[in-house]
């Protein structure tokens, strides 16, 4: 399932099936995001260069948004739990960060960054895994690649050519699917995570920015 539009810079793909599955278990050991209030968005965060095709882990430092770009928490520098080094080097992960620097063409030498989520939910709630809303991340480039979700409904994927238009794209994903866009372009968010049941349920994506 091929989905572009090569005009305005954006790509709609997925992973051969099964491929995520051996990823899911690092979900389960995330911690609470600290910079929001509540618990339901729980995140890791690192960083790769890549050399040739292969990518190299770098140190994390500092995670910053200017406040023009997120209104949410801009400026406001953060710094996250490391990745799991085995999430980093695992197979399954490593043909994400291929598929991602493949479409936007990243050359030697330039990181991509990496956000590891899970957003969890509990009867009665309707959670927002993106609390500003419609936003550019002040990037080229970012990949939103779905892993996986149990208990719950909602989260599509949504784009919009400006902050106060409608979404001219809005889709749920599929395990393995993952949208590319050019974050110069487009405004995006994804729509409220919904509970399917009384007990806690979760939405799992990894997002990838160059």
């Amino acid at each position: 399932m091929i989905d572009t539009d090569i005009k305005l810079k954006w790509h709609l793909d997925s992973l051969p099936a099964g491929t995520v599955d051996p990823l899911l278990g690092f979900f389960d050991r995330l911690p609470v995001d600290p910079y929001i209030q509540g618990t339901f968005r729980e995140r890791r965060y690192g960083r790769v260069e890549k050399e040739g095709s292969r990518f190299f882990p770098l140190d994390n430092g500092v995670f910053f948004q200017a406040a023009a770009i997120n209104k949410f928490l801009g400026d406001v520098p953060r710094t996250y739990a490391e990745l799991d080094p085995a999430f980093v080097t695992h197979p399954a992960f490593g043909q994400m960060l291929t598929r991602f620097a493949r479409h936007v063409r990243l050359s030697d030498g330039k990181a991509i960054g990496i956000h590891q989520m899970r957003i969890t939910t509990a009867q009665g709630e309707s959670v927002p895994p993106a609390p500003e809303g419609v936003h550019q991340d002040g990037f080229d480039f970012i990949g939103v690649f779905f892993c996986g979700s149990e208990g719950v409904s909602g989260g599509a994927l949504q784009l919009y050519h400006g902050l106060k238009e409608q979404p001219f794209f809005q889709q749920e994903l599929h395990p393995g699917e993952y949208l590319v866009l050019d974050d110069r372009r487009f405004y995006h968010n994804a729509a409220p995570v919904l509970p399917l049941t009384p007990t806690r349920g979760h939405w799992d994506v990894i997002v990838l920015t160059a």
